[in-house]
């Protein structure tokens, strides 16, 4: 299932039902990892991006868009992860945001995670 984009900061948002993940593509030479997390969140919750939270006060948006700029690294992938709104967000290296929905296999908590892969 595809849901209706009310940015232009994601190519596509789409939602596994069966886990409870929304996923979001963007386009790194187009949009910052911080901004395709603000895009995603604010579309899957259907809020205008001004009446979240700054997602500066969950975590560093430069280094995070440093550590996932790069597509592969000595070490494979980084993948960060952290909470916002009750979701579970996790940047790929590969251009791709997961949104995990509160009560979904993939339970939130109140960390920031970076995973080497």
């Amino acid at each position: 299932m595809t849901a209706s984009l009310a940015s232009t900061a994601l190519e596509s948002l789409e939602f596994d039902q069966e886990s409870g993940t929304y996923r979001a593509q963007y386009d790194r030479d187009a949009t910052s990892a911080g901004m395709a997390v603000i895009a995603a969140v604010s579309n899957v919750l259907g809020v205008n991006p001004v009446e979240l939270d700054p997602l500066h006060d969950t975590v560093d948006t430069d280094a995070l868009d440093e550590l996932v700029r790069r597509r592969d690294t000595p070490h494979g992938s980084v993948d960060v992860s952290f909470t916002i709104e009750g979701y579970e967000i996790t940047v790929f290296s590969n251009e791709v945001v997961t949104l995990s929905s509160p009560g979904s296999d993939r339970t939130a908590d109140e960390t920031v995670g970076i995973t080497r892969r």
